[in-house]
C-alpha cells in the first residue's frame, strides 16, 4: 500500500515570485486529491510564503492527516525516511536530484527553460544591483559563457532524469521534446505528456472590459515585459491608443522602470493577492503575454476563460496552448508587437473574434485536462 507524502512545498513562493505556473500546477493537483479523499501527508517549507487559500485548505485536511513543516532539503528528506514513505510526490522536483532514499519519487519536468533560455540581451535590466546586472550584460555578450552555463544546466536536468527511483511526466508536447531533444537517451514512451491541469469552470467571462492592458510577472526577465514596457511606450509617445492604459503585476525595483516616458499611462504593481489579481484579469482590455519561454504557461488561458483577447508570444509551448485562440507576435521584436497591439485597439471585430475563440478554445482544453487528470491522478495515489 502506499504511503504518500505531497511536496506541498511546490505550492509555496518566495519573496521575489509569490505566484508562478509550477506552483499552480502543484495547488490544483493538491486540490483535486484532497476533493477526492486520496489518503496522504504534506509537507511545507517554514520558510516560504503560503497562499492564504491553501493555509486554510490545509488546516481543515490537518484534522485527519498530517501536514509537516520543515526548513530546508536536509529536514525533509529526514522527513521522508523517518516518516516511512515509500512514494514522494512533487510538482517541481528540480531540487532534489540529491535524494537518495528508498521513496519512490514521481516528479513533474514543466520544461527546460534554464537550458533553452540561458539569457537574453535586456536580462541585466531586471537586475537591482549593478554587479548582478553587469554579470548579466557579459553573458549576454559572450557566446562561450552562454554554451558553458547551457552544459552546466543541462548536467543538473540530467541528474534528475538519470535517478533509478523516479517517474516523471511533462506538461506539454513541446516540453516532451525537448528533454528528447536536450536528451537523446531518452525514449519517447518514457516521458509522459500531461497537460497542466487549469479549471476554466469558476470564470464567467467578464462582458464590461476596463480600459487596460494587462502584463503580469513585470520583474522576472523570461516573461519579456521589458519590450512590451517599450512597445507601448512607443505607442503612447506615438499618439496611439487613446485612452488605454497598461497595468503590470509583479513589479520590484528594476532599472528599466526608470526608462518610461509616459509614467502615467503606467499602473505599476507588486505582487498582489490571488483575489486582486482575478479582478485584473476578469476586467481587462487585453491580455498581452509576451513570454521568451514556457513549458505550459496558464496566464493567456485563464485570461481567454474570462472572455478577454489575449496578445502573446509565439516562443515555445505558447502556441501549443493557445491553438488559433490568440494573436501572436514574435517575442523579441517590438515592431512586431506594436502591430498586434494597434489591430487589438482599432480593429473591433478581430477583437470580438479572439474573444469567441478564445472561449471555444478553452472548453476543448478543459475536456483534455480533465480526462488526463484522471490518469494522472491514478499514477500519484493509488
Amino acid at each position: 500500500m502506499k504511503k504518500i507524502l505531497f511536496d506541498g512545498i511546490a505550492t509555496q513562493g518566495t519573496s521575489r515570485s509569490m505566484f508562478h505556473g509550477g506552483a499552480e500546477y502543484a495547488k490544483f493537483i493538491l486540490r483535486e486529491a484532497i476533493g477526492r479523499r486520496y489518503s496522504f501527508d504534506v509537507v511545507l517549507d517554514k520558510s516560504y510564503y503560503t497562499d492564504p487559500e491553501i493555509e486554510e485548505l490545509l488546516l481543515e485536511w490537518g484534522k485527519e492527516h498530517r501536514v509537516i513543516e520543515v526548513r530546508g532539503k536536509r529536514e525533509l528528506f529526514t522527513t521522508i525516511e523517518q516518516g516511512g514513505y515509500n512514494t514522494f510526490y512533487s510538482a517541481l522536483p528540480y531540487g532534489y536530484h540529491d535524494y537518495k532514499g528508498s521513496a519512490h519519487l514521481i516528479g513533474v519536468i514543466h520544461g527546460l527553460r534554464s537550458v533553452e533560455l540561458v539569457t537574453d540581451e535586456y536580462r541585466y535590466k531586471y537586475e537591482k544591483g549593478w554587479l548582478r546586472s553587469l554579470a548579466h550584460y557579459g553573458v549576454a555578450h559572450l557566446p562561450y559563457l552562454q554554451g558553458w552555463l547551457r552544459e552546466r544546466h543541462q548536467r543538473h536536468y540530467r541528474r534528475i532524469l538519470e535517478m533509478p527511483n523516479i517517474t516523471y511526466i511533462t506538461v506539454s508536447n513541446h516540453s516532451k521534446y525537448a528533454l528528447l531533444n536536450f536528451y537523446p537517451l531518452l525514449k519517447p514512451e518514457q516521458v509522459k505528456v500531461f497537460y497542466s491541469p487549469f479549471s476554466v469552470e469558476k470564470y464567467d467571462p467578464c462582458t464590461e472590459h476596463g480600459d487596460y492592458f494587462l502584463l503580469v510577472s513585470g520583474g522576472r526577465f523570461e516573461k519579456n515585459v521589458y519590450r512590451a514596457v517599450l512597445a507601448f511606450d512607443k505607442l503612447f509617445t506615438d499618439g496611439r491608443l487613446s485612452g488605454r492604459n497598461v497595468t503590470v503585476t509583479g513589479c520590484g525595483n528594476q532599472r528599466f522602470w526608470k526608462e518610461i516616458k509616459n509614467k502615467d499611462r503606467f499602473c505599476l504593481l507588486p505582487y498582489v493577492s490571488t483575489e486582486e489579481l482575478e479582478r485584473l484579469y476578469r476586467e481587462a482590455f487585453c491580455f498581452v503575454y509576451p513570454s521568451l519561454n514556457e513549458g505550459f504557461g496558464y496566464p493567456p488561458v485563464k485570461a481567454m476563460a474570462y472572455g478577454v483577447p489575449v496578445i502573446a508570444s509565439s516562443a515555445t509551448s505558447i502556441p501549443e496552448v493557445c491553438g488559433n485562440a490568440a494573436c501572436y507576435f514574435s517575442p523579441t521584436s517590438v515592431d512586431d508587437l506594436c502591430n498586434r497591439i494597434l489591430r487589438i485597439d482599432q480593429d473591433k471585430e478581430y477583437r470580438e473574434d479572439l474573444i469567441f475563440f478564445g472561449l471555444e478554445w478553452c472548453k476543448k482544453l478543459q475536456l483534455r485536462q480533465s480526462q488526463e487528470l484522471e490518469e494522472e491522478l491514478k499514477m500519484i495515489f493509488e
